[in-house]
């Protein structure tokens, strides 16, 4: 039995006698719509939740074949949900969000299960990795696969998710699998280098989040995009940080975006530092836990749009972010003419 009310996250407002608005206010899309008398009286009666078998029993003396009509029209407008058919408690206001950016329940739930289908695989669950393996897990991963090497030191505490005092030489993944004991966390120690197997990792996986930044973040996703390309896996490249500048993206999809080593290119031919000699690189940089947790769940955002089909996710792009001023600069690069990898895999 269908269980409908009008969503809680859509207003409806009056433009006229005739004619309702209703906003939703995740997407701020604006729908127009007419209405009369028996349509203002089903949203009004709509604002409780009711069984189909009530409406139909309130409204009986229109006929069940007007009322089936009216109730199909509150559908394609997506102005109600049907909450008795698959929302759980737990991702119910996200299952709302996803709701108002579709044209109807089925749309909704395919969207939600493309997500809880997923199985990710996570290199290095550090200050950024720790923070978007968190963000998977609210959203429903059904698998997450997160590998890391390192153990928790006390210089961690300030910016990595997770850890405390307590937690000091132990492992990190085995600390996060403990933490987040209701998810499908599988946990691997293996190093991102070219000697070693990332074959039980990423076999199987059908998004990876590169977050390993030893040696550095571009030798490790040359490496895992040497995985990726053959079993045509989107990527990300969250590594975080570009000289204290935050990063977010590029999401490489091997075939079909512009490929690793053309982000690579665009990277070197537009540093401005690249005809000058290196007198001395960076060893470390400083960061904060805010600008952390800010950067990967924004991570987690692109993650979510290019699973959903929704919004714009990171492709053959990438944005820098000053947190002093919150400024953004938005770097496009494109497959170059001469590549040879790009549209094969």
């Amino acid at each position: 039995m269908n269980i409908l009310k009008l969503r809680d996250s859509v207003m409806i407002v009056e433009e006229s006698d005739s004619i309702y608005q209703a906003v939703f206010t995740s997407s701020r899309r604006i729908k127009r719509f007419g209405i009369d008398e028996l349509g203002k009286e089903l949203i009004e009666y709509l604002k409780e939740t009711r069984s189909e078998v009530e409406i139909f029993t309130h409204f009986s003396k229109y006929g069940p074949e007007t009322i089936r009509t009216y109730i199909d029209s509150l559908r394609k407008l997506n102005l109600v949900s049907e909450q008795g058919k698959f929302v759980e408690p737990r991702h119910l206001r996200q299952v709302t969000f996803i709701g108002e950016l579709t044209y109807s329940t089925v749309e909704t739930q395919d969207l939600q299960k493309r997500i809880t289908d997923s199985k990710v695989a996570v290199f290095g669950v550090g200050g950024i990795g720790g923070w978007i393996v968190n963000g998977l897990a609210q959203l429903g991963v059904q698998e997450i696969r997160i590998s890391d090497t390192d153990i928790v030191e006390e210089s961690n505490l300030n910016r990595q998710l997770f850890f405390t005092s307590k937690d000091i030489g132990r492992y990190k993944v085995d600390v996060i699998k403990e933490k987040i004991p209701d998810s499908n966390i599988k946990t691997y120690k293996t190093r991102v280098a070219k000697d070693i197997s990332l074959d039980e990792i990423i076999d199987g996986a059908n998004f990876i989040i590169n977050c390993a930044d030893s040696p550095s973040v571009a030798e490790t996703s040359r490496i895992i995009d040497s995985y990726a390309r053959p079993r045509k896996i989107a990527y990300s490249i969250a590594g975080g940080y570009n000289m204290h500048l935050g990063m977010v993206g590029p999401i490489i999809i091997p075939g079909v975006s512009a490929c690793f080593d053309c982000f690579l290119e665009h990277q070197k031919s537009n540093d401005p530092l690249k005809n000058m000699k290196m007198i001395k690189d960076v060893e470390q940089t400083g960061n904060l836990g805010a600008m952390a947790g800010a950067i990967a769940n924004l991570h987690v955002m692109d993650f979510f749009k290019f699973k959903t089909g929704k919004g714009t996710p990171n492709i053959n792009k990438f944005a820098e972010i000053n947190f002093m001023d919150l400024s953004i600069e938005w770097r496009n690069f494109a497959s170059r003419p001469d590549c040879p990898t790009c549209g094969k895999v």
